[in-house]
């Protein structure tokens, strides 16, 4: 059997990724340049005879911020069944390429900034100076009503179900079911 790959493709630049703001739980949609840059990036990198080859995708985990979906949409990965966010009538079936799985994922969904969302790290820096609160590192220090560093690792860990043979879930002793 062959070894699995996970592709992990942020979503395209929204008005807050262009300036440097940390955007976590805000939803903002993606700018015009943007959605220009994603879909070019789906013909560079999908395809059969590219990287992501939609025929071998099993199982697709998206965000729950729209950027995100709508990032997806435009890598025009060809799925056979409507995308877990659209309504019937937005469905329509066109060069099906992929039978994988799309999924909402919660455990893949960006990081919340808490007080910090919608500043820059400069920003953030400067107002932690001024409150005597020292230099800020989003591992060391994590974000005031957001998120902390004790939680940061299960966003770098692709969760175990999608890289395990045959999506077979793996239980907390080792063993498959």
């Amino acid at each position: 059997m062959a070894t699995p790959r996970v592709f992990i493709i942020r979503h395209g630049e929204t008005e807050w990724s262009l300036n440097g703001r940390h955007t976590g739980n805000t939803e903002l949609p993606l700018t015009v340049n943007g959605e220009k840059r994603i879909s070019a990036t789906g013909q560079a990198l999908v395809g059969d005879d590219r990287l992501i080859v939609p025929s071998q995708l099993a199982h697709v985990y998206v965000s729950p911020r729209k950027r995100a979906q709508r990032t997806l949409e435009l890598l025009n990965l060809g799925c056979r069944e409507r995308l877990p966010w659209q309504e019937e009538h937005q469905f329509e079936v066109v060069n099906i390429r992929t039978n994988a799985k799309v999924e909402i994922d919660d455990d893949v969904r960006e990081w919340d900034y808490g007080k910090y969302e919608g500043l820059t790290s400069a920003t953030i820096r400067e107002q932690r100076k001024n409150n005597g609160e020292g230099s800020w590192d989003i591992w060391r220090d994590g974000c005031p009503g957001g998120e902390y560093e004790k939680y940061a690792p299960r966003h770098m860990d692709i969760p175990a179900h999608a890289t395990t043979p045959d999506h077979q879930q793996i239980s907390p002793s080792g063993s498959t079911d």
